[in-house]
């Protein structure tokens, strides 16, 4: 029997929890959480399928695609739209290519799916100073009336590539190339020494 590989996390010598920096009355500023276990698949409609994927992914996820720039969630899968019919799914605590194999049983022909999860690191950011947080290191506009629940954006935060979805009125997921990981978890924490954070 063949045995089962255990997801590492590049950050796992770095996850140290408790709190860190500046010491407010009210507590830290944001929350850091790095979410894993975590599958990852890259999701492409082939061509002229797309609309036999979106009533696939309707009818076996529950999920309705999100356009480029939009996200969705449902039954523990996420879907944010990175480029025209193209997707990353992402879904916390699933088991190693549990996510890759499911879509390609039931999406087929319709789309080329491909196993990300030892490529990606997945972090939550949360709390009532995150969307300043991020705005220190990115130029796109996180103002709640312009970048709101159920939206996402590829960008860059010192000079590392990330996608950053809002999920909540003060939380965002953030996905980066696992080579990346360290750095930016370094520089995402030194962001939010001004306002304090705190590592779960």
């Amino acid at each position: 029997m063949a045995e089962m590989l255990t997801q590492i996390s590049a950050l796992d010598d770095m996850i140290v929890p408790g709190r860190y920096g500046r010491s407010l009355p009210e507590g830290p500023g944001v929350a850091l959480t790095l979410v894993h276990p975590c599958e990852v698949a890259v999701v492409i409609a082939a061509k002229g399928k797309a609309r036999a994927l979106s009533a696939a992914m309707k009818k076996d996820f529950g999920l309705d695609l999100p356009g480029m720039g939009g996200s969705a969630s449902a039954r523990g899968v996420s879907l944010h739209g990175t480029a025209p019919e193209q997707w990353l799914a992402v879904a916390p605590g699933a088991a190693a290519g549990s996510l890759a194999a499911k879509l390609e049983k039931k999406l087929g022909a319709m789309a080329m799916v491909t196993d990300q999860s030892h490529g990606r690191t997945v972090m939550r950011l949360e709390g009532p100073r995150a969307r300043d947080v991020l705005a220190k290191g990115t130029a796109v506009d996180l103002r709640p009336t312009t970048f709101k629940p159920g939206m996402c954006a590829a960008t860059q935060i010192g000079h590392v590539g990330v996608l950053i979805a809002r999920t909540g009125a003060d939380s965002f997921e953030l996905s980066v190339l696992r080579s990346f990981a360290e750095g930016f978890w370094q520089g995402l924490c030194e962001l939010a020494l001004e306002w304090g954070y705190e590592i779960r």
